[in-house]
């Protein structure tokens, strides 16, 4: 097992012990959740930082709940699989979306995407707001932004740049790395970021974006070069943004809850609260930030006018990069 998974592993494990012990919090007699067990749907494969997180929320529902909250695993799509299953679904509050910004990025890296964001899912609260790290294999010579950025042009097309999936916030970190920074560096989307991790530490890429970086970094097993958010993360604070090199880089990575369409508004904001009051607890903060997270958590309202303003960021910087929906 590597360090990485054994870190994840360990903290799902913790937090395990945390749910077995937490006093449950009183639940009214209303008819949601009925014994009825609750999905949570993960739109990328298991192991992963997504994956994890899930894990960790669908625990402590289950709790405030006293239901059973299961994760399951749809990838495939660019998360597009899994959040259309979410988007069918009975709108009855059995069926939930663990989704990141990956939601609003398909929008534009797909002709024809398989739902609608808007108009088929329901925001109901960001959980987690993530950097994606800049990070390279140990035997890249490169230590610093500029460094690889010169490398890079100095020897075109040489290095490849290991991602997530196409439409995922570690492939547009990636292409937008190469449109700032004027360099031909090959983007390979991999099915997750745990095999684009592996691919780089085996030197098949030389250069990595992803969100689930950091335990590889502390670990020594790749060098992190920057963070794609506008200031320095507080996990890595030596490490710069990229934007200190690279002016105007901007990428932040989160994760929110989303259920179908039609869901009652009741249930909707149940959830979102019991969102929001797990992430006020000193054990979720602990937990998530040892994984690299920072706890947010909005009301539904907040958070869809959050994705709304994503939405049209994203829309402009697609635009002035010139990428094209496959």
């Amino acid at each position: 097992m590597n360090t990485s998974t054994t870190q994840r592993v360990g903290a799902v494990v913790a937090w395990a012990a945390l749910v077995a012990a937490a006093v449950l919090p009183a639940v009214g007699a209303a008819a949601w959740p009925a014994d009825k067990p609750i999905r949570m749907i993960v739109p990328y494969g298991a192991g992963g930082a997504s994956d994890t997180l899930g894990r960790i929320v669908a625990a402590r529902l289950s709790v405030a709940l006293k239901q059973t909250v299961v994760v399951e695993n749809k990838p495939g799509a660019g998360s597009m699989l899994g959040s259309q299953f979410v988007a069918r679904a009975e709108p009855d509050g059995y069926t939930l979306l663990l989704g990141s910004i990956s939601n609003v990025l398909n929008n534009y890296f797909y002709k024809d995407p398989l739902y609608d964001l808007r108009r088929d899912l329901a925001p109901v609260s960001q959980v987690v707001s993530v950097p994606n790290y800049l990070a390279v294999n140990t035997k890249v010579p490169a230590k610093t932004v500029g460094e690889l950025v010169k490398l890079a042009k100095d020897k075109p097309e040489s290095l490849s740049c290991a991602t997530s999936g196409i439409g995922s916030s570690p492939y547009l970190s990636c292409e937008l790395f190469r449109i700032l920074s004027g360099t031909q560096i090959v983007n390979v989307p991999f099915k997750s970021g745990a095999e684009a991790i592996q691919s780089v530490i085996g030197g098949q890429a030389q250069v990595l974006f992803a969100n689930e970086a950091l335990p590889f970094i502390t670990s020594g097993q790749v060098r992190a070069l920057g963070v794609t958010t506008p200031k320095r993360s507080s996990f890595l604070p030596d490490v710069p943004a990229i934007g200190e090199t690279l002016p105007g880089y901007d990428v932040t990575a989160w994760y929110g809850i989303w259920a179908p369409a039609g869901t009652s508004p009741a249930v909707i904001t149940r959830i979102s609260e019991e969102i929001a009051g797990m992430l006020k607890t000193d054990e979720v903060r602990r937990v998530l930030t040892s994984l690299g997270a920072e706890p947010v958590g909005t009301s539904p309202t907040q958070f869809k006018q959050y994705v709304d303003a994503e939405m049209g960021r994203w829309q402009e910087i697609v635009n002035q990069a010139g990428i094209k929906p496959q």
